[in-house]
C-alpha cells in the first residue's frame, strides 16, 4: 500500500508541476508556490521511506532532489510555467524536514528507559 501511495503523490505532484499557471506576476515568487514545494517534498520524503524503508537517507534525498531538478528542467521548457533554482532549494528544504519529522516519530515511538 505505501507503494501505491507513494506512486499516487508522484504522479499528482508531477500533473500539478506541468500544468499551466496563470498568475499574474510570472516573475514574482509566491510564498504558496514555496508551500506548495515545501509540503510536496515532505510528503515524498515520508511516503518514499514507508515504501521503501531499506534505502539510506542519502540514497533517498538523492532521489528525491534528482526529482525535483527534473521537474524544474522540465518546466524550462514550458511555456507556460518557469523554472526556479528557488524551487529546487524549497524541494530540499522539504527533504530535510521529512528527515527530521522521520527521525523525530521513531525517537518518540521509542519505549521509554
Amino acid at each position: 500500500m505505501p507503494r501505491l501511495l507513494f506512486a499516487c503523490a508522484v504522479c499528482a505532484i508531477t500533473v500539478l508541476a506541468f500544468l499551466p499557471t496563470y498568475a499574474p506576476l510570472p516573475d514574482v515568487v509566491s510564498v504558496s508556490d514555496l508551500l506548495n514545494h515545501f509540503i510536496a517534498f515532505v510528503t515524498l520524503y515520508l511516503l518514499h521511506t514507508a515504501a521503501y524503508p531499506g534505502l539510506s537517507v542519502k540514497r533517498r534525498s538523492a532521489l528525491l532532489l534528482g526529482y525535483g531538478l527534473f521537474i524544474e528542467a522540465v518546466q524550462y521548457f514550458l511555456p507556460a510555467r518557469q523554472a526556479s533554482a528557488g524551487d529546487v532549494a524549497v524541494d530540499a528544504a522539504g527533504i530535510l524536514a521529512g528527515i527530521l519529522l522521520h527521525h523525530l516519530y521513531h525517537r518518540l515511538k521509542r519505549p521509554a528507559v
